[in-house]
C-alpha cells in the first residue's frame, strides 16, 4: 500500500514538472514571437521601390546616388509621436554614435516643427540635437507620416539595390536590440 502512495505521488510530480514545462515552454515562444512581429520583410518589388522612394522624397533626395544601390539603413525617428522610452533610447543612441555612424546608416528625425521643436526633445536628455552632415536629416514637416513611413514609432528601414527589403517597428520591448543592429552596422 505504501509502494502505491509513493507512486502517485511521484507521478503527480512528474505531470506538474510537465505542466511547468509547457508553461515555460509556451510563454518563451511567445516572447520569441513578439519581438519578431516587429520585423516586416516587404517582398514586392514595387512596393519595395516605392518605399525606397519616399524615404529619399523625404531626406530631400541628399542619399548620393553613388551609394543608392548599396545596403543602407535608416533610422526614422517621430520624436513627437514616438513613445517616451523609445524616444529616450533612440536620442541617446543618436547622440552616443554621432561620431561613429557607419558610413551606410542615415537617420531622419520628423516632427511637426523646426530645429528647436526637435532640439527641445534633445535638451529633455542633457544632449544637444547633433549636426552630422548628410547623415542626419530633420524632416521638420513631417513628410515621413504623409508617405507612410511610420505612425507611432520609430522605424527603421533596411535596403540593397534601392529596393526596401525590411522594416522594423522600432517597440519597448525591442527598442535596445534594433538600436544595436542599427548602430553597430549589422543589419538584423
Amino acid at each position: 500500500m505504501e509502494l502505491s502512495v509513493k507512486s502517485r505521488r511521484n507521478v503527480s510530480a512528474g505531470k506538474v514538472f510537465v505542466f511547468l514545462l509547457l508553461i515555460l515552454l509556451v510563454t518563451a515562444c511567445g516572447r520569441q514571437a513578439a519581438k519578431s512581429g516587429n520585423s516586416i520583410m516587404i517582398t514586392q518589388p514595387e512596393e519595395q521601390a516605392k518605399v525606397f522612394g519616399d524615404i529619399l522624397t523625404v531626406t530631400r533626395n541628399a542619399v548620393p546616388e553613388a551609394v543608392q544601390a548599396d545596403s543602407l539603413a535608416f533610422l526614422i525617428l517621430p520624436v513627437q509621436a514616438s513613445c517616451p522610452a523609445c524616444r529616450k533610447k533612440a536620442i541617446d543612441s543618436i547622440v552616443k554614435h554621432r561620431d561613429a555612424l557607419p558610413h551606410n546608416r542615415f537617420i531622419v528625425i520628423s516632427a511637426r516643427g523646426g530645429y528647436k521643436t526637435i532640439n527641445s526633445y534633445f535638451r529633455e536628455q542633457g544632449a544637444e540635437l547633433p549636426v552630422v552632415e548628410g547623415r542626419l536629416f530633420l524632416d521638420s514637416s513631417n513628410r515621413g507620416f504623409k508617405y507612410d513611413l511610420f505612425y507611432d514609432k520609430p522605424m527603421i528601414y533596411y535596403t540593397a539595390n534601392k529596393r526596401v527589403y525590411k522594416k522594423i517597428e522600432v517597440i519597448p520591448a525591442t527598442v535596445k536590440e534594433n538600436l544595436h543592429g542599427f548602430f553597430s552596422g549589422i543589419a538584423e
